[in-house]
């Protein structure tokens, strides 16, 4: 059996352009500068040099991905399966506005989302697996070495929970904020182990 680890760290992109905290879902927003900024910290804070990038293909985080992908000669997997979920109606709103468009609906879909589609959007059912696929097909190409994957909140709490077996309620209480980030070290025939969960890394 093949016994090699593989470090990954997952990290959400940076603040973007816009007005913050609405829900962008597959909005092609690109990053601030602010955001350029916290990101490439976030990077120089990792410690372990970066050997692949798997990213999101959506701006906010295949531009970063793009660049250093460029500047360290990495190979890079922009992976659409890592993007964020399509909120549909709720694009581009807060999240205040989107339970007041739809309250019983915005309520059960944050508390318990499986089974719910936002209005004109993503079903949580086919969200949740093609993010899981994507990670195992992003780790099963990067065996050995450090893999960083750029992508998106949700993404980020649907690896969380999976990972964690934590109810989805319970991956909403998990700050992420821009430029957040979790490690996790991928042994080959085994469930992947949190080294760390360190969201503030990028000031």
């Amino acid at each position: 059996m093949n016994e090699t680890t593989t470090l990954v760290t997952v990290m959400r992109h940076g603040a973007v352009d816009g007005p913050a905290n609405v829900l962008r879902g597959s909005s092609d927003t690109p990053l601030s500068d602010a955001g350029w900024q916290q990101m490439r910290a976030a990077c120089a804070a990792l410690g372990t040099p970066v050997t692949a990038i798997a990213s999101s293909p959506l701006n906010r985080c295949r531009a970063f991905a793009q660049e250093l992908s460029t500047q360290h000669a990495l190979p890079l997997n922009l992976h659409d399966d890592l993007r964020e979920i399509g909120f549909g109606d709720w694009e581009n709103l807060t999240p205040d506005a989107a339970r007041a468009s739809s309250p019983v609906l915005f309520d059960q879909f944050i508390s318990a989302p499986e089974g719910m589609t936002p209005p004109n959007g993503e079903p949580f059912d086919e969200f949740a697996p093609r993010v899981r696929a994507a990670f195992d097909q992003c780790l099963a190409q990067s065996r050995g070495g450090h893999l960083l994957i750029v992508t998106h909140a949700a993404v980020m709490r649907v690896l969380l929970s999976s990972i964690m077996s934590l109810p989805w309620a319970g991956a909403q209480r998990i700050a992420i904020p821009p430029a957040g980030n979790f490690r996790l070290s991928c042994l080959a025939g085994h469930a992947p182990y949190l080294l760390n969960l360190n969201p503030s890394c990028a000031a």
